[in-house]
């Protein structure tokens, strides 16, 4: 049986709307999350089943996105470990 935490995303859009939304984290989403975060990036839009509504997002209208807590599975941009100053 797959542990389940819960995931805070916050899109944070040009305009000054943060989009934030919740879902499970399963195992399986921490293992592919690496590769689903680059993807998403590369694409033309970013999209999210909310609330039974789809919202599709230009990616060019993302500042920057936040996931809480960090996935342990990080594309290779990602510095690791960093802590503010």
């Amino acid at each position: 049986m797959q542990k389940t935490a819960e995931t805070t995303i916050t899109v944070h859009l040009h305009s000054g709307d943060p989009i934030v939304f919740k879902l499970d984290s399963t195992d399986d989403r921490q293992i592919n999350a690496g590769a689903r975060i680059e993807s998403s990036m590369n694409a033309n839009f970013f999209g999210v089943e909310l609330d039974g509504k789809l919202i599709l997002i230009p990616t060019s209208s993302i500042l920057k996105v936040e996931i809480s807590p960090a996935p342990e599975a990080m594309i290779s941009h990602v510095v690791k470990g960093a802590r503010s100053a």
